[in-house]
């Protein structure tokens, strides 16, 4: 949702001449929270660049249509921009193990276990 909102700020900001209403911003903070979770978690994909090629060709196809008449392009931009910067706030990261430690009982000292990724 604060991506939507992003995504209509900028529009609102740089398209004066007309109204821009869809769901497009959203979308596209989808797609940056995506290549934000990528980027944050790139150790533990095992076709690291196969993903991010794959997620870049989503996202240049995407814009692509943008260049269509009366498709607004700066909710397009404005919504990947604040959905990428929002991903690294407030994804996951199941790397660092903080996950597993919080639905444990009080007081209960997990064993430490064997990380299966590189460091």
């Amino acid at each position: 949702m604060i991506s939507g909102f992003g995504g209509s700020l900028l529009s609102s900001l740089f398209n004066r001449a007309g109204i821009s209403v869809g769901a497009s911003g959203a979308l596209f903070g989808l797609l940056g929270a995506m290549l934000s979770e990528l980027l944050t978690n790139w150790t533990i994909y095992a076709n690291k660049f196969v993903a991010l090629l794959t997620l870049i060709f989503i996202i240049a196809a995407n814009l692509g249509v943008g260049i269509l008449p009366h498709v607004d392009n700066f909710a397009h931009l404005g919504g990947f921009t604040s959905g990428f910067l929002l991903g690294f706030i407030f994804l996951i990261r199941p790397q660092y193990g903080y996950f597993n430690q919080r639905n444990n009982p009080r007081g209960y000292a997990a064993p430490s276990a064997k990380s299966k990724h590189k460091p």
